[in-house]
């Protein structure tokens, strides 16, 4: 009966440390997710004031992404953090950092 207790005493640590490893993976897939269409709404608003002229966020990709905050004004897109917008957001800045810029498409180049 005792090495039952204790091994149930184990198997509820080992659980505790799995629930809060996966958690932690869980919001790193969502942070690197929201990097990734933040990089493809960049890429997108580009192409499109390319074919087009017309500067416009509302691209999928671009809707998809929550903890950047996305502007336009004139032809220049602002991308700064929204650290606010969801726990998983807190990281951010050390892991997609290097999207926040102002980019100012001109012609079929970007400018930073």
């Amino acid at each position: 009966m005792i090495e039952l207790i204790f091994m149930l005493i184990v198997v509820g640590i080992l659980a505790a440390i799995a629930v809060s490893k996966l958690t932690a993976t869980r919001d790193d897939a969502k942070l690197s997710a929201d990097v990734s269409n933040m990089s493809i709404c960049i890429r997108s608003v580009a192409a499109h004031y390319t074919a087009t002229g017309i500067m416009d966020i509302n691209i999928a990709s671009c809707n998809k992404v929550n903890c950047y905050t996305v502007d336009i004004n004139g032809s220049i897109m602002q991308v700064d953090i929204n650290i606010s917008a969801a726990d998983y957001c807190d990281d951010i800045e050390n892991v997609g950092g290097h999207l926040i810029h102002n980019y100012q498409f001109a012609g079929q180049s970007i400018e930073r």
